[in-house]
């Protein structure tokens, strides 16, 4: 679809945004195959080979029900590329076992939820899990924005996206962030609050883009 191929481009390009489409337009995928795409590109003759790569893609998602349908969709685009990404889940259900073996290798891709996002930047040494990180994506904005959950996710992303100004983090990029929704009204509201913290380290509005999918939905009344 038009819409999908304009967010995979806009993530190659390494901008932000908020992609805004009806359930089912593959909203989770343009994300997700922005982020490997940009992979691919940059590491053309090692991609499928290359593995232990870093934090790459974090999702930061409303349901822990929803992050295990998420996590499988990912793995088949990923095997049909060919690539050797791990895909981690870190959420309340999460055990301590597999906490430990995040920590150890931390995955390409990271399922979260935003509780679990504010006790891994509770963490010793937090800034070496988002030192490789490229794209921050955030599923059901629509659902937090103006929700205690929501506030957890604007002070996350304000920590992480700052990290790339501190003088003891040379090394640290600024990743892009996206807003995923399906349904809302308020679509500029929600894109400022979320981008927000990358006008705070120096992005302008004309940095930032939006895509939605012009889609004509025939309603019958009965």
């Amino acid at each position: 679809m038009d819409c999908q191929e304009k967010t995979v481009e806009h993530n190659i390009e390494k901008k932000s945004g908020f992609g805004n489409a009806p359930t089912g337009c593959g909203k989770t995928f343009s994300v997700c195959i922005g982020a490997l795409i940009s992979f691919i590109n940059d590491k053309p003759d090692k991609y499928k080979n290359k593995s232990k790569n870093g934090l790459q893609l974090l999702w930061i998602t409303t349901l822990r029900a929803l992050a295990k349908d998420i996590g499988r969709g990912m793995e088949e685009v990923m095997g049909e590329l060919g690539m050797n990404w791990k895909i981690g889940i870190r959420n309340g259900d999460t055990s301590m076992s597999e906490h430990a073996k995040q920590k150890r290798q931390v995955p390409e891709v990271l399922i979260i939820t935003p509780e679990s996002l504010h006790l891994l930047l509770a963490q010793k040494n937090y800034p070496e899990v988002f030192k490789t990180l490229k794209i921050i994506a955030v599923d059901e904005w629509h659902e937090l924005l103006g929700s205690k959950r929501g506030v957890q996710v604007e002070l996350a992303l304000s920590r992480i996206t700052g990290l790339s100004l501190q003088p003891s983090a040379l090394s640290l990029q600024r990743p892009s962030i996206w807003g995923i929704s399906a349904t809302i009204g308020n679509l500029q509201q929600a894109k400022d609050v979320l981008l927000s913290p990358l006008s705070q380290i120096g992005l302008k509005e004309k940095d930032f883009v939006t895509v939605t999918a012009n889609i004509n939905k025939p309603i019958d009344i009965e």
